[in-house]
């Protein structure tokens, strides 16, 4: 399995994630959590299957406005979501294939959760590919020592929804954010993915 992205910097300090330890808190939740996210089913798929496993609903979490991560394009895996003020996000992504000499196959979704997303920025995602409608945005590419990613507007203090993939494989350990001023607002605990996010400040 791919290795997760060992150094990240957060503004000024250098935070480790592996080998810290944190307060095992989750990120703070907002008061008011919009309806869970419930993606469409696969074409073919029987909705109400009593067989199929229910997925878990969305962390909903705050992050930090004009907070911005650092990460080294090939030495690990990393989803990183970023807000500034005025319903401007940043996403994108690295892989470690400094280490494994393999690429990652990643697919990533933003979707917003009421309004619009406009300004698409792909300048990001050379080699890559894009779609998008006018409340989400759906984004591959194949990533090696580059680093990849996309910008988009929201409306301010808008919910986004991500769901990243890399290699087909969903997991929680791939997404990065900043509350209080630290990775994952220092949650040691897994974290759902697909993940919703808002700013702490519009």
């Amino acid at each position: 399995m791919k290795s997760l992205v060992a150094l990240l910097v957060v503004g000024t300090s250098l935070v480790t994630l592996a080998g810290c330890v944190y307060d095992d808190e989750p990120p703070r939740r907002l008061a008011s959590e919009p309806q869970p996210y419930s993606p469409d089913p696969a074409p073919g798929a029987s909705s109400g299957n009593p067989g199929s496993p229910a997925s878990p609903a969305p962390m909903l979490v705050e992050i930090d406005a004009d907070q911005t991560m650092n990460a080294v394009g090939g030495e690990g895996v990393g989803v990183f979501i970023e807000y500034a003020r005025g319903g401007h996000w940043h996403v994108w992504w690295t892989c470690d294939t400094i280490e494994t000499g393999q690429s990652c196959d990643f697919s990533i979704s933003a979707t917003a959760a009421s309004g619009s997303v406009s300004n698409l920025d792909l300048s990001e995602l050379a080699g890559g590919y894009a779609t998008s409608t006018a409340s989400r945005i759906e984004a591959s590419s194949t990533t090696t020592t580059e680093i990849h990613g996309l910008r988009f507007d929201t409306n301010p203090g808008a919910v986004i929804t991500v769901d990243a993939a890399v290699g087909g494989l969903k997991d929680g350990a791939f997404l990065f954010f900043v509350q209080d001023g630290k990775v994952n607002g220092g949650f040691a605990g897994t974290l759902t993915n697909p993940l919703q996010l808002q700013g702490n400040a519009p």
